[in-house]
């Protein structure tokens, strides 16, 4: 795992928002969360983790309920969220954490096993 890894959640959930903007459907918002989620918790701890129920920690309170109305209809439209609350906001804040969690990792800036995968491929082809 590199701090490079970062790039990929933030895209992946620049295209979830993008999505949800069109079609205003709940998966592509829980989506969103959940690879912000999945990738501030690979920055901070150099841990990979995809399971949106083991990160509720790094998301808005309102979560929980949008992962049990998905249990309901994966693509109905997302639940009205109460009036003090802005997915929008969420995700805004998600994103500029998990840029911040990028700049702070202590995980390489690029991979360093090369030679050994390299090796490994070898050995593979070879036997």
């Amino acid at each position: 795992m590199t701090r490079n890894h970062g790039h990929h959640y933030l895209g992946f959930a620049r295209t979830q928002w993008r999505l949800y903007g069109r079609t205003g459907e709940l998966k592509p918002l829980l989506y969103t969360f959940r690879v912000l989620a999945t990738g501030i918790h690979l920055m901070r701890t150099g841990l990979l983790e995809a399971d949106l129920t083991r990160l509720f920690a790094y998301g808005p309170a309102y979560l929980p309920e949008l992962v049990e109305a998905k249990k309901e209809a994966e693509h109905a439209p997302a639940p009205a969220l109460a009036a003090s609350c802005s997915a929008e906001k969420d995700v805004a804040r998600l994103t500029a954490e998990l840029e911040q969690a990028m700049a702070d990792s202590g995980l390489p800036e690029a991979a360093t096993v090369g030679a050994d995968v390299h090796d490994l491929v070898v050995r593979t082809r070879l036997s």
